[in-house]
Order: structure tokens, then sequence, then C-alpha cells
């Protein structure tokens, strides 16, 4: 653990930092102190800091700025917690509007904290599908060479496949279908999958390209099994000066697509032993390749049942403590501890 001085000089470095991207030298540091104390101690306290990994010198520059171990000190000891109450009601307005549903309130309050925090937000979403089953199968011929199967589940989502007859016949998809109905109806999706592997030799007998057939279908009702995501203000990322360089754009983006954040929550908070709580990833704790990004996110569970995480990404040099902040805001409303 740090001194006192010593936190608070390493606080005050990372708020400038934060605030104004360049590094911060000794003069800067007693500017911001406030306190009676003298340069050379200001000196030999940051030459500690920089020791202990908590700050790095950047080329000749006598300024310092944090590095990961800093800013990570910094989230887990010495931010300060603030509320915004009205932000927090405007939030909660949106929330709690008529007629507006729960992905619509969260795209729109992602937006909101991607535009303050200058991170781009992504809002995934997958549902709970442990009570919903198959209802009902349909072939609906689009023309001479094209038909559509329509897959109706009992939470109302209806999943769709455009064949191409050239690749299986009307006959053989009508004949698929009947299988699929006659063993299939009212068999929990989870399940689907191994259920289907008993209609696979009648199948076979039946259907010229069977195997086709089966897996197009089973991928086609499965959809809904699958991660959804959003991703909202890559534009208000790409403000700050770290984005400038284009192989980090390239890696961050790549990020973004292979992130999965439900898994990464899962661990953490079981680890943990914290639902609803924040999680934080900084820099090289991401991926070598990501020294400068920063991870912020949290998974809660809807009122119809989806699980869904809001996941913010942005540069190493974040102001964490208002991301927090917002995040917070958002996870009291949706569990309804932001009444007033």
């Amino acid at each position: 653990m740090l001194t006192e001085r010593q936190s608070l000089i390493l606080k005050v470095i990372i708020k400038d930092y934060i605030d104004k991207n360049q590094p911060v030298g000794s003069k800067r540091i007693l500017e911001l102190l406030g306190i009676n104390i003298s340069s050379a101690t200001i000196r030999n306290d940051s030459a500690i800091l920089e020791e202990k990994g908590y700050l790095e010198k950047q080329h000749t520059s006598s300024g310092r700025i944090p590095s990961t171990n800093g800013y990570r000190y910094y989230v887990d000891y010495l931010m300060e917690r603030t509320e915004n109450e009205d932000l927090k009601e405007y939030l909660k307005t949106i929330f709690h509007s008529r007629g507006i549903g729960i992905d619509n309130v969260l795209d729109e309050a992602s937006k909101i904290i991607s535009e303050l925090t200058k991170m781009t937000a992504i809002v995934s979403k997958k549902e709970n599908l442990n009570d919903v089953v198959l209802k009902k199968i349909d072939l609906v011929p689009l023309s001479n060479t094209m038909a559509s199967v329509i897959f109706v589940l009992s939470n109302g989502t209806i999943q769709k496949k455009v064949f191409n007859l050239e690749n299986v016949s009307l006959n053989d998809l009508a004949i698929s279908i009947k299988l699929f109905s006659d063993n299939l109806i009212e068999t929990n999706i989870q399940e689907i999958e191994a259920m289907a592997e008993t209609i696979k030799p009648i199948l076979e007998e039946s259907v010229k390209n069977y195997e086709y057939v089966l897996q197009t279908f089973l991928k086609t009702i499965l959809q809904g099994k699958d991660e959804k995501k959003e991703i909202f203000g890559m534009k208000y990322m790409l403000e700050n000066p770290e984005f400038n360089d284009t192989q980090k754009i390239k890696n961050i983006i790549n990020l973004m697509d292979k992130i999965s954040p439900f898994d990464w929550y899962e661990v953490t908070y079981e680890s943990n032993q914290q639902k609803n709580k924040i999680s934080t990833k900084i820099g090289s704790e991401i991926s070598d390749d990501n020294d400068d990004i920063a991870i912020l996110g949290t998974e809660f569970i809807t009122k119809d049942g989806t699980t869904t995480s809001l996941t913010l990404v942005g540069p190493k040099r974040v102001d964490y403590s208002q991301a927090n902040q917002l995040i917070e805001m958002l996870i009291d409303i949706i569990n309804g501890n932001g009444d007033t």
C-alpha cells in the first residue's frame, strides 16, 4: 500500500492526465495538491511511485503518466464516487417512459453514456430460453426457385430461412418439415439438437440432401440462443487521441468483435461473489495488443428474463469515476433501487 501522500500524488496525476492527456511534472503536481510541500519531496515520491510501477516516464519529458498498475490502484483504492442527480433523474425518465420497451431504454441510455464518457458502449443480450419450445413450422413457396421455412417459438420469436430450390427440392423440404413437426413440436429448443438425432435416420432415407437440410433447420431454430450485440458510439471513442493510430483502431475493433462479456463477467462475479457490480479490465489485463484500452461493464437480468450486459470500451485514460457512476445509475434504475 502507498502512503497517504503518495496516494494523493498518484490521484492528482491520474486525474490531470485523464483531463489533459499530458505528462504531469512536479510543478503541476504542486499546483494541484494545494498543500505545503516541497518540490524535492514531490520528485522523491514520484520517483518511488515510478519504481513501484504506478507511474511511467515518457521519453525525455520530466513529467510522468499513469501506468496500468497506477490506474488499477486508483480504481481499487482512490477513485471517488459522486452522484449526478439531474442525470439520474433523466435516465429514470427514459426508463419509465410509457410505450418504450426495455430494449429501447437500454439502447437510449447506452447512447447517452457513450457520448458522456467518450467510450463505445456494447449492449449484449441473451434470452432466458429455459421454457421456450418449438411451436410451429411452415413452408412458404416464394417462386419457382425459392421457398421460405418459418419456425415459430413459444416466446413469439419467428426464425426464417430462405432455401434455393436448386439445392433442395420443395418436396424434400415438405418431408423434412413434417418429420420435424411430428417429432419436435413442443420440444424445448435447448434440447432440439439432441432430439433431432432421433429423426436423422428417417431423414436420411427420405430426403436427398438430408444433412444440409438438418443442419440448416437446426441452425435457424437455434439462432435465438446466440448472443445479440448492439454497438453504440464508436465515433465518440475515436475522438480520443489514443486512437489516431490505425493499428490501435484495428486492435480495438477486433477486440469488440470477439469480446464475450458474459463469459468474462460470469468468471469475475463468481470469483468475487458479486452480482450487478462493475468489472474493470485495464491495459495489459485485457491483452498485450490492447495496452492502451480499458473495459468496464456489468451484467443484469431484466424483468422479461433476458440476461444483458453493458460494456464500455475506451482508452486507458478514461474517467473511471464518471463511467462507474453512470453504470451504477443504470443498475440502480433497472433493479428498481433508483426510485425517489
